[in-house]
C-alpha cells in the first residue's frame, strides 16, 4: 500500500478514466476559495497522475493536499474514488480523512490567535540566506504564484538581496497572498532545505 500522500493521490487519480481526469483538472482550475492558493492552468499542462499528485502536494502541501483532492472528486461526481480515498487517508492517518467524533479544537475559533506565517518570521534571515534564487523563481513561475511580467521584472534586478525582497514586497505580501507563502515554503523545501533547517533550530 502506497505510505506517502504523493503515492495516495497518484493512485486514485490514476483510477479515472481519461475524461474524468480531464474533469478533474478543470474542476481544480475552477476552485477559488478565500485564503487558499489557485492551481495555475501552466502548472497542470502536460501533467500526468504523478505530475498532477505532485503539483498539488507542492501548492496545498501534504496538509491539506488530501483534502483538496477529496473534494475535487466529490465535485466530479467520482463519489466511489472519493470514498476511497478518504478511507485511504484515514488509514494511514494522512490529511483529508474524516475527523473522528471525539475530536475536538484545542482553541475556540472565535479566540484563536492568527499565528504568523514562518517566511513572515523569517523575512530578514530568507532575504539574506538564499542563495539559490533562479530555481526559486522558475519554480514559482511554474506554479503560477508569479505572471511572467512579474518574473521578468524581479529578475531584471542584478541583486540577488534586491531580488528577494521585491519578491517579498509583491507576490508575497500583497492581500489574500497566505497562500502564496505556502508554496514559497514548499519550494525552499526543496531548493534551500539547509537554510530552513539552520532558521527552524536557530
Amino acid at each position: 500500500m502506497a505510505s506517502t500522500i504523493r503515492q495516495v493521490l497518484q493512485h486514485s487519480l490514476e483510477d479515472l478514466t481519461k475524461d474524468e481526469l480531464k474533469k478533474f483538472r478543470a474542476s481544480l482550475l475552477d476552485r477559488v476559495r478565500e485564503g487558499e492558493p489557485r492551481v495555475r492552468r501552466r502548472a497542470l499542462e502536460d501533467k500526468d497522475e504523478i505530475g498532477i499528485a505532485d503539483v498539488l502536494v507542492t501548492i496545498f502541501t501534504d496538509a491539506k493536499a488530501g483534502n483538496v483532492v477529496v473534494e475535487t472528486l466529490q465535485a466530479i461526481e467520482c463519489n466511489h474514488i472519493a470514498a476511497r480515498l478518504e478511507a485511504e487517508l484515514e488509514e494511514l492517518n494522512l490529511p483529508g480523512s474524516r475527523p473522528s467524533a471525539n475530536s475536538r479544537p484545542t482553541t475556540p475559533p472565535s479566540t484563536a490567535r492568527p499565528v504568523e506565517h514562518f517566511v513572515d518570521q523569517h523575512r530578514s534571515s530568507l532575504i539574506q540566506g538564499i542563495r539559490r534564487f533562479p530555481p526559486i523563481m522558475d519554480k514559482l513561475l511554474e506554479l503560477g504564484v508569479l505572471t511572467q511580467e512579474e518574473y521578468e521584472a524581479i529578475m531584471a534586478i542584478p541583486n540577488p538581496h534586491e531580488q528577494a525582497r521585491h519578491l517579498y514586497n509583491g507576490a508575497l505580501t500583497s492581500s489574500g497572498t497566505r497562500g502564496n507563502k505556502d508554496i514559497f515554503l514548499s519550494v525552499l523545501e526543496e531548493i534551500e532545505p539547509f537554510l530552513l533547517e539552520d532558521l527552524r533550530s536557530s
